[in-house]
């Protein structure tokens, strides 16, 4: 099994060059106390949504070949090199809100808009 692991600095895999992503404190302390030891947050972009581009973000165990990892303080976060390249430089969060509370993908540098509720973008 792959494993890459990016500590919050550029990295170059492939000959392709990702940005880092930023994980807040609050995303860190969140996942460190959700996440089972043998879990982790996956990110995945996937096409539809409002915008064109949509975020998915779920706990996972399982790490497949092209993923890369990315540890910060012990939490862990997976994401295929293809959604990658769709949200280098965002940062992860996680908001608690009076109507939800959840893991959301901000400030995304290669998005030029996207939906009210922040969970689809469309690419500059």
């Amino acid at each position: 099994m792959l494993r890459n692991i990016m500590h919050l600095r550029n990295i170059s895999y492939s000959c392709i060059r990702y940005q880092k992503l930023i994980l807040t404190s609050r995303a860190v302390q969140k996942l460190k106390n959700i996440a089972k030891e043998d879990e982790f947050l996956r990110i995945m972009v996937d096409g539809g949504g409002c915008s064109g581009f949509e975020y998915k973000l779920s706990l996972d165990t399982k790490q497949n070949e092209d993923d890369v990892l990315i540890e910060n303080d012990g939490a862990k976060v997976i994401i295929d090199k293809i959604s990658l390249e769709l949200v280098q430089g965002s940062t992860i969060d996680y908001e608690e809100k009076m109507m939800r509370s959840a893991f959301r993908i901000t400030d995304n540098p290669l998005a030029t808009k996207g939906c009210s509720c922040g969970a689809s973008f469309a690419l500059k």
